[in-house]
């Protein structure tokens, strides 16, 4: 009993973690995987693994077999490096998360998990890092006394990482559905409430500076409209009063105003760009203008930066930049990949090396536009580079599984059951995180890889869900 009460709340804390970091994310996974082995014992060697399953396990075979193809590559053919072995190290530790997985499935099939904890929880930390950053905003300052990253990205908890919109969207909707169970039999608070919470979600996310989440948000309010009849008029409602505020903020805000308007240019304008890009490349022998300002620049001193982020020295978009350099890496070893985290490594070796400073500069000898970072800031991309056509095809069977499920089961999302509410919640969160042309970490890293494991676990577990006794109509969510 109190094995499966430490199991639940640390299962709970998952949403705090990633607000702590990577290392109290790490910590709280291992923990939560050994006391979930410690309660199932024997059970998680007795396991049939259904389609899916076996489908994603594969996944993680592959990001495993092109790792170690790579590392074999570069012992025997290539020239060693260390690197190399860091990566296929980090290759089997990176099943951890499909044990992880395999035991929030197990012990919600055997009734040993409280969802409800976990639910607690990410609306608790969506609403309040919301009003923290709306805090920081008018103040300077966050509750803890941290100020904002810059001028353009208010951070809250975060300090200096600028990603706290991100961390909004990612568990706003459990914060929304969390304050609809809540009142779902009080008509006037409900909706009082739930205007007032989506409210202050959608603008934690607009002072952020995070546009992207910003839009996802409104696009995952549309796909929540067209799920629940019951919060259509509501939905209307507050997205008409988040509009008004957002207007006198902007109105106020110049800042804020001139990032917004600016969004264009980092979604259609990307596109945009991309095709431009492909059509250039098309033509051979050409030698870019681009390129001789590059060698130049770097001749007399100065020194390009490879963080994603940084002023593009081109004037276009680093990111569609980004996106042919992956494809350029993908070209030379298409069906797996190099495996995982390889794209940094990969990257480098097509550049020009300035032996001086020791960096790597934009520009490859046959082509123009490129641009080196960790990872390509795209999932699929990113998949696609590292894992090949094979690995590729592996996430489309999965996305492909992931639709079936939505159209299959649209009558749950009607129900107002906590349990609904709960997969509703992951539902939306997971189209949100796996939306294709948003831009995104590395799939391949501690926070990311667990906060889509653990909304993906609830999906893949959604009967046991519905059936079990920790989430009947009359359950008291905070038992």
């Amino acid at each position: 009993m109190v094995s499966s009460r430490l199991t639940n709340f640390i299962f709970g804390f998952f949403p705090i973690s990633f607000i702590l970091g990577n290392p109290t994310t790490n910590l709280n996974l291992a923990l939560f995987c050994i006391l979930g082995i410690f309660q199932l014992k024997s059970e998680i060697l007795k396991i049939k693994f259904d389609f899916a399953l076996k489908v994603i396990f594969l996944f993680f075979l592959v990001v495993f077999l092109s790792t170690s193809l790579s590392f074999i590559k570069s012992l025997y053919f290539d020239e060693y490096e260390y690197g190399n072995l860091v990566r296929l190290t980090k290759s089997i530790i990176f099943f951890r998360f499909f044990l992880m997985l395999l035991i929030i499935h197990l012990l919600c099939k055997f009734d040993l998990l409280n969802f409800k904890y976990f639910f607690t929880s990410a609306a608790f930390v969506s609403i309040f890092v919301s009003l923290d950053i709306i805090f920081q905003y008018y103040f300077g300052f966050n509750v803890i006394g941290l100020k904002p990253a810059t001028i353009y990205y208010y951070t809250g908890f975060f300090g200096d990482e600028q990603i706290a919109g991100g961390f909004i969207q990612n568990f706003s909707f459990f914060g929304l559905l969390f304050t609809a169970f809540l009142f779902k039999n009080k008509k006037y608070a409900k909706y009082i409430t739930i205007i007032i919470v989506i409210n202050i979600l959608g603008i934690g996310i607009l002072l952020s500076g995070n546009r992207m989440p910003a839009l996802l948000f409104l696009f995952g309010m549309v796909v929540l409209f067209l799920l629940s009849n019951d919060l259509k008029k509501i939905i209307s409602i507050a997205l008409v009063i988040l509009f008004i505020v957002a207007g006198l903020i902007s109105s106020s805000d110049k800042i804020i105003k001139n990032r917004y308007e600016s969004l264009y240019h980092h979604t259609i304008g990307q596109v945009i760009l991309l095709i431009k890009n492909f059509k250039q490349n098309e033509k051979t022998g050409e030698k870019s203008a681009e390129t001789e300002i590059a060698k130049k620049e770097l001749k007399s001193g100065y020194i390009p930066t490879l963080r994603a982020e940084s002023s593009n020295i081109f004037g276009e978009s680093h990111r569609a930049r980004l996106i042919i350099t992956a494809l350029d890496i993908w070209s030379r070893n298409k069906i797996l990949g190099n495996g995982i985290k390889s794209f940094r490594m990969d990257c480098q070796k097509l550049f020009y090396k300035n032996p001086e400073y020791n960096i790597t500069a934009f520009i490859e000898k046959d082509k123009k536009n490129r641009l080196c970072s960790n990872h390509p800031h795209n999932y699929y991309v990113e998949v696609l580079t590292e894992t090949g056509i094979v690995g590729f095809s592996l996430m489309l069977i999965i996305a492909f599984l992931f639709c079936i499920f939505i159209f299959k089961n649209l009558t749950i999302f009607k129900d107002d059951k906590i349990g609904n509410f709960l997969i509703l919640s992951a539902t939306i969160s997971l189209v949100l995180e796996m939306f294709p042309i948003k831009s995104t970490g590395s799939v391949f890293t501690t926070n990311d890889t667990t906060y889509i494991i653990l909304i993906s676990s609830f999906i893949l577990s959604y009967k046991s869900i519905l059936k079990s006794r920790n989430f009947g109509q009359n359950s008291n969510i905070f038992l």
